[in-house]
């Protein structure tokens, strides 16, 4: 070679300055994954099958108690959400579907001749926007 490009390199690997490691990290401080409320609720149970001194029998079963409580609220949640997410998509398209109506009606009602079929579509409008209220 005639710029010496491989001796440069061996004491540059040495150095290793300025650049990313590419394996995992091992120095960092990793949190331990949360356990789920189903898994901590199953094994309570399974300690509560083995013979147990009183006192953490009973501590035990109040933590079970609670975590029952919690896994019940979070799946009422989760039920709750569900609904108000396929509302909302309800909602949403029945908007739509009376702002198309209207869009229909104003534009019949500026070429509409006649003054009876004016009044009609009038109060076509008028329900329509309040049908929009609603929604």
């Amino acid at each position: 070679m005639a710029h010496g490009g491989y001796g440069k390199r061996r004491v540059a690997e040495g150095k290793r300055v300025g650049r990313r490691s590419k394996g995992p990290r091992l120095d960092k401080k990793l949190k331990p994954k949360a356990v789920s409320l189903k898994n901590q609720i199953r094994s309570i149970e399974r300690m509560l099958r083995k013979d147990l001194p009183p006192e953490v029998r009973e501590a035990q079963e109040t933590k079970l108690e609670g975590l029952k409580k919690q896994q019940e609220i979070h799946t009422r949640l989760a039920v709750e959400r569900k609904l108000f997410l396929r509302d909302r998509k309800i909602k949403f398209f029945e908007r739509r579907k009376i702002e198309r109506r209207i869009r229909r009606l104003e534009k019949q009602q500026r070429t509409s001749p006649g003054q009876a079929q004016d009044m009609e579509i009038a109060e076509q409008l008028s329900k329509l926007k309040e049908d929009l209220e609603y929604v």
